[in-house]
C-alpha cells in the first residue's frame, strides 16, 4: 500500500527488466547495420521491425521515433570511439609518443570491431542531418576537442611537431583511422580480406602507429 492507502503498482521482475534491456540492445545493434547500409532515409521502422521480428508497434513501444532510435545509435558510436580519444589523452603515463600510440591502438580496436562504426559515422558527417546537427553536434565537437587539446600538449612538451596545426593533425587523423573501415569493401578486395578481420586489424594498427609518428613527431634535434 502507498501512503496514501492506494495499492502501488507492482514492480517488474527482473528477469523481465533483464529482457527488455537485451531486446534493446538487439534492436539497437540491428538499426546500426541497417542505418549503415541504407542511410536514415532509407531505413523503416517497418524493416527495422521485420529484421528483430517484433511488430511495428512493438517497435514503437521502445522507441518512440526513428529519430529517438537514430539518435540512441548515433551517441553509442560516437560514445565508443570519445572513450577511447578520452582514455589516451587522459592519461599520465607514459610519453606523448606512447600516449599516441594507446590512442591509435584504442580507436583502431574500436573501429575494427564493429564493421557499422566507422560507416555510419561518416555518412552522416558527411549528410550532417537533423539529429547530428540539433543533437549530437556538440558530442562530436567535444571529442574533436580533446583530440587537438592532446595534439598541443604533445607540441609543448616537445614530442609532437610544433611547426603542424592542431587542429590539421586531427582531421588528417580522422581520415587514416576512419576510411579503411567506411571504403570496406574496397580494401577487401584490394588486400584480399575483410578489414574487420584481426589480422588486417593487427596489422592497420602496426602501420598506422608508423604513419603518425612520421607524421607528427618532432624531428628536430
Amino acid at each position: 500500500m502507498t501512503p496514501g492507502g492506494e495499492d502501488s503498482p507492482p514492480s517488474r521482475p527482473p528477469a523481465l527488466r533483464k529482457r527488455k534491456k537485451l531486446r534493446k540492445e538487439e534492436i539497437v545493434a540491428e538499426a546500426t547495420r541497417l542505418f549503415a547500409e541504407r542511410g536514415y532515409e532509407g531505413t523503416s521502422m517497418g524493416d527495422l521491425a521485420e529484421r528483430v521480428g517484433l511488430r511495428k508497434a512493438s517497435l514503437f513501444h521502445h522507441f518512440e521515433s526513428k529519430d529517438v532510435l537514430y539518435a540512441t545509435v548515433l551517441a553509442q558510436l560516437i560514445a565508443s570511439v570519445e572513450a577511447a580519444i578520452a582514455a589516451a589523452a587522459a592519461s599520465s603515463e607514459g610519453s606523448f609518443v606512447d600516449r599516441l600510440d594507446a590512442l591509435t591502438d584504442a580507436i583502431t580496436a574500436t573501429l575494427g570491431a564493429e564493421p557499422h562504426t566507422a560507416r555510419l559515422l561518416i555518412r552522416e558527417a558527411m549528410d550532417w542531418g537533423p539529429v547530428m546537427r540539433d543533437q549530437l553536434a556538440i558530442a562530436v565537437q567535444s571529442v574533436l576537442t580533446v583530440a587537438v587539446e592532446f595534439a598541443r600538449a604533445g607540441q609543448r612538451n616537445g614530442d609532437f611537431n610544433p611547426d603542424l596545426d592542431a587542429e590539421q593533425i586531427v582531421i588528417s587523423l580522422v581520415g587514416i583511422y576512419f576510411i579503411p573501415f567506411v571504403i570496406d569493401r574496397t580494401v577487401a578486395g584490394f588486400v584480399g580480406g575483410s578489414p574487420f578481420d584481426q589480422p588486417f586489424i593487427d596489422q592497420r594498427r602496426r602501420a598506422v602507429r608508423e604513419q603518425i609518428r612520421s607524421l607528427v613527431l618532432n624531428r628536430a634535434g
